[in-house]
């Protein structure tokens, strides 16, 4: 073999190595990450209507929390999923919350568009805040936090959430009470 032709080789199995490790990093970080047992932090945030709620306001239900935006895509794309599990799993004490980081204008014209069942809170700074306080400190989009019952955190998504990784931990957490 020509020095030429080793020296091709050994590059492209470099790179073929290198896209893989990336790839493969990539889906790790955005997998679901469960964290040690930690309480939620409280926060308050105005809903659309103008009005401060409080996460309180759902103690003792399992909560999805996601923090997404109108101009993120992947965002987007989860929200018709969340509002078929709110329905699926609503009356089994599951729900979902969302929290926009973005203007109010954008969040209420962009949902005369689409049907989100479930509310959605919203904020620019103090929301990236509340994402902070939920261990997003890099500010990724979307990002989801599933609360149980008893408010511990149990699950971080960083990045899309898709039905295969979210529904069977929604099914675990209500089979648990």
């Amino acid at each position: 073999m020509s020095s030429g032709l080793r020296l091709a080789l050994l590059v492209l199995l470099a790179a073929v190595l290198g896209a893989g490790g990336g790839i493969g990093g990539v889906y790790w970080y955005q997998q679901a990450q469960q964290p040690e047992t930690v309480q939620r932090p409280a926060f308050s945030l105005p809903d659309l209507a103008g009005d401060t709620r409080s996460i309180t306001e759902w103690d003792g239900r399992i909560v999805v929390l996601n923090f997404w935006a109108t101009w993120c895509a992947p965002c987007r794309e989860e929200i018709p999923l969340f509002t078929e599990l709110q329905a699926r799993y609503g009356d089994e004490g599951v729900q979902f919350l969302g929290v926009a980081i973005d203007r109010r204008e954008a969040i209420t014209e962009y949902l005369d568009r689409v049907e989100m069942g479930y509310p959605t809170l919203y904020g620019m700074q103090a929301a990236m805040d509340v994402a902070a306080s939920y261990d997003n400190h890099a500010g990724t989009l979307p990002y989801t936090v599933i609360i149980d019952r008893d408010g511990d955190i149990r699950h971080y998504f960083r990045g899309q959430v898709h039905r295969e990784d979210l529904q069977p931990i929604l099914a675990e957490l209500v089979r648990s009470g």
